[in-house]
């Protein structure tokens, strides 16, 4: 590749295209659901239900209309109401809403910059009589390394570990995937996502009690066969026949989308061992881990700045950064503040990893239709750009 060539080629931070014989199945779906005149849930939903099911090695799988209202269910069939539930300080707001929303309240706890998961010895510090879950968040599709001792320290309070395995389609520890790893987990499929249906979502368990709580609550609490008999307070949290038809065409491509997401991860890992860019270290995977790689992350350091370093990207070499994962620790956030009731305060000292991760760390883009030039740009494009700092 030519200087000129890399100056003139452009990268979008995130790019999702459907190719032409994928739109051709979609939209024959979309006309068969149409044609039928039955739109919301039925044999699409029931299907997609199933082959999740199957992909993630569960008995149970249910679609939801979203990850959020995924985790809040399997918050409330667990009854965390009046009890502490503990999630990673490093995870979206949506985790805590959803424990908050079941009628719990949050403990933070602090992660691990190497592998961006929850610290079990944070875990076993904070961790108290009261609290009923552990909610363990597989962030950028990275599953913990120390999962077996977190499913220990969960034991042995009689604590349920719920998975937020939002960003780990696919995802594997030891041969076992993501959803099949604690008592129930919740997926999303958002638009970002590394499979998606536009919005929409799915719980997995192997609990019969917790499928048929959460059937219920995601239909307005109904438990029985009787549709005007309502024994809890639900919601329509309901997907749709048309997201489902998405979500079967990805099932259809699953393997491949995880093959060419981990065919750039790799790319990304060789050149940059390779090109050794001052400042910038890429985060190495766990050799247990097979990761989804919901976004590649690399650590920077000082004197880098962040968004100096994203804009120069973008406005000299055409390269634009997807989003963090995140940029500020969940606790941190304003609403704790206006609702001090639904947090267990913990020292800000005891979260020095979240305050690492979410201050130095950067994503380069990593979507289906990236190419392997592209990906040289990239590299080529960040290592030019920091050393002209």
């Amino acid at each position: 590749m030519s200087r000129l060539c890399k100056l003139a080629m452009r990268v979008a931070g995130f790019d999702l295209k459907y190719p032409g014989d994928e739109v051709q199945s979609l939209m024959a779906g979309f006309e068969e659901i149409l044609r039928t005149g039955f739109i919301s849930m039925g044999r699409n939903v029931a299907e997609f239900e199933r082959q999740w099911a199957e992909y993630c090695g569960v008995r149970y799988a249910l679609g939801t209309a979203n990850g959020t209202c995924s985790v809040e269910m399997i918050l409330r069939a667990i009854g965390v109401k009046g009890a502490t539930v503990i999630l990673p300080s490093h995870t979206f707001i949506a985790t805590a809403s959803a424990a908050i929303h079941a009628g719990a309240k949050v403990i933070f706890v602090d992660c691990q910059r190497e592998n961006l998961q929850m610290d079990p010895a944070d875990l076993r510090r904070k961790i108290r009589s009261d609290t009923k879950a552990v909610v363990l968040v597989h962030m950028s599709g990275i599953i913990s390394p120390h999962l077996g001792e977190i499913k220990a320290i969960c034991d042995s309070h009689g604590v349920a570990l719920v998975e937020d395995a939002a960003h780990a389609h696919g995802a594997t520890i030891d041969g076992r995937k993501a959803g099949s790893l604690g008592l129930a987990a919740a997926f999303s499929f958002f638009s970002t996502k590394v499979l998606t249906t536009g919005e929409g979502g799915m719980i997995t368990t192997e609990d019969e009690k917790i499928y048929k709580a959460a059937h219920a609550l995601r239909d307005h609490g109904r438990f029985g066969s009787e549709p005007n008999v309502h024994e809890d307070i639900g919601y329509n949290w309901r997907p749709g026949e048309f997201n489902a038809v998405l979500g079967l065409e990805q099932m259809r491509r699953a393997d491949e989308i995880l093959r060419r997401r981990r065919h750039i991860a790799r790319s990304y890992d060789q050149k940059l061992q390779a090109q050794k860019i001052p400042g910038i270290k890429r985060l190495e995977i766990p050799d247990r881990v097979q990761s989804s790689y919901y976004k590649y992350i690399v650590y920077f350091e000082s004197p880098i700045e962040r968004d100096t370093l994203k804009q120069k990207l973008k406005q000299d070499y055409g390269v634009s950064l997807p989003g963090e994962l995140y940029n500020r620790d969940c606790h941190t956030q304003p609403l704790f503040a206006r609702h001090p009731e639904t947090i267990i305060p913990q020292p800000a000292e005891s979260f020095p990893e979240t305050n690492y991760v979410v201050s130095q760390h950067l994503c380069l883009p990593l979507y289906f239709d990236l190419t392997d030039e592209q990906v040289d740009y990239v590299i080529y494009a960040l290592d030019d750009a920091v050393r002209s700092l």
